[in-house]
């Protein structure tokens, strides 16, 4: 049996948003730079659209196609960063603000608070993913719980936690 205190962070939050994800993360640069390119050439289509179609009362129009990509580049690359820089909800920034007890074992895993406690058997959860530093476990409802081994008093309890789930969980992934 595993007893711990979680307490999550706002790095968690994300990393629970791609902690299963088969796909390979996009590192910031090259997203920033396929937001420009889309950008780029949405704003210039638009442009050319824009100044074929007001040709015969704008002819001059067309000599500032290139500002139309200029512009999309920007709008949506400043779209991108504004998604990256997005606040928390009021859920999770009350589940800083919040410590849950767990107790992990044979059974499966149960989580307390001061006002609710939850159990939840093996069963209920399909995938999950383990590394040195980390325990990803997905529910069934898509939930996601985050073990770290700051949340377990040492070294050793981290790795009976990681025994535990190993041997319980149908798809661990590493």
């Amino acid at each position: 049996m595993v007893t711990g205190t979680i307490r999550y962070s706002e790095q968690d939050f994300a990393l629970s948003q791609s902690a299963l994800s088969s796909a390979r993360p996009l590192p910031l640069w090259q997203g920033a730079c396929a937001m420009a390119c889309l950008g780029a050439v949405i704003g210039f289509g638009l442009a050319t659209l824009l100044a074929r179609l007001l040709e015969p009362a704008l002819p001059a129009l067309s000599d500032y196609t290139a500002w139309g990509a200029v512009c999309g580049a920007i709008l949506l690359t400043s779209a991108g960063a504004w998604r990256l820089s997005a606040k928390l909800s009021p859920a999770q920034q009350a589940t800083l603000q919040l410590s849950q007890t767990f107790i992990l074992d044979e059974s499966g895993l149960r989580l307390r608070t001061e006002t609710a406690e939850t159990y939840m058997s093996w069963a209920h959860f399909p995938a999950a993913r383990i590394e040195s530093d980390l325990i990803v476990l997905q529910t069934r409802d898509a939930t996601i719980v985050v073990l770290r081994p700051a949340f377990v008093a040492d070294q050793a309890t981290w790795s009976d936690a990681q025994r535990i789930v190993s041997a319980h969980t149908a798809n661990p992934s590493a």
